[in-house]
């Protein structure tokens, strides 16, 4: 739909992902047109490989996460509700 790559903090990258997959300090840094983060808090560590992005929008639940410092558009909601919701409008 997107015709995008998948990406992970850290901690999700633990549990079996490709380092390739990594972004931040320990990972990759973006460079790409558009960075959509889903749940991403936005502590330091990760917006070091992030903030490389043209454009970045963020979904979180938490109206105080760091991510909403960095994003371009910012969205405060549950990912499990907003995402099904926009991938139907994508969809239209």
């Amino acid at each position: 739909m997107l015709k995008s790559a998948v990406h992970v903090q850290l901690p999700k990258a633990r549990t079996g992902w490709e380092r390739e997959r990594y972004i931040g300090v320990s990972g990759v840094l973006l460079k790409s047109d558009l960075y959509l983060t889903l749940g991403i808090s936005g502590q330091i560590q990760h917006m070091v490989g992030g903030n490389g992005a043209k454009v970045i929008v963020a979904i979180n639940k938490d109206k105080n996460a760091p991510i909403f410092n960095y994003a371009d558009y910012g969205l405060v909601g549950d990912i499990y509700k907003v995402v099904p919701a926009l991938i139907s409008q994508l969809n239209r």
